[in-house]
């Protein structure tokens, strides 16, 4: 409630230029504090604006981090997809090789047509790198085809002759090593 001219008269002033001087002041501070407030509701007002605005950014935001998100998921998928098939393509290129390794060191004349032949779902390549399901096969192999495998062959045995050289005289061995073993002295 604001200061009335009844309550000034009622508290005993009487004189309506002191009246009317009390009311303009009482007036004039009205004013200030209402310029205040709207001063403050101006203030309040723009930072709810502002706090409203950023509010707004942030569902923005959190559409764009659920986009984001989801990206992401998108790459993350591909890249375990991307793994998975390099993995799997390491582990085929190095169960290759290890079999062409195994025929090669089998003896077989043509490792790529051998190969050929394998049966690469019964091989298995097992922790420590050994080649397993492939000794079965290679003993059919060689069985069905054994022009495709080298026949182990004995080298050649060198004929020694006791006496020496064919055709010589003993004595000229001796007459050779005297004068080999007087050279020396």
């Amino acid at each position: 409630m604001g200061l009335k001219r009844s309550n000034l008269e009622e508290w005993g002033i009487t004189d309506k230029e002191v009246i009317d001087k009390i009311m303009d002041a009482n007036g004039d501070s009205i004013n200030e504090t209402k310029a205040t407030l709207d001063s403050e509701k101006t203030a309040l007002q723009t930072q709810l604006d502002q706090q409203t605005s950023e509010i707004e950014e942030l569902k923005k935001s959190t559409e764009t981090s659920a986009e984001t998100k989801k990206a992401l998921d998108d790459l993350q998928a591909s890249f375990d997809s991307y793994k998975t098939d390099a993995e799997k393509t390491l582990a085929e290129a190095q169960k290759t090789n290890a079999v062409k390794l195994a025929l090669k060191d089998s003896g077989t004349v043509n490792t790529e047509l051998l190969f050929g032949q394998v049966n690469m779902d019964n091989v298995i390549i097992q922790d420590d790198g050994k080649v397993s399901g492939l000794d079965d096969q290679l003993a059919t192999f060689k069985e069905s085809m054994p022009y495709l495998f080298q026949k182990a062959e004995e080298p050649a045995k060198p004929t020694i002759v006791a006496s020496g050289n064919p055709g010589t005289a003993s004595s000229q061995n001796q007459d050779v090593f005297a004068a080999a073993v007087e050279n020396l002295i």
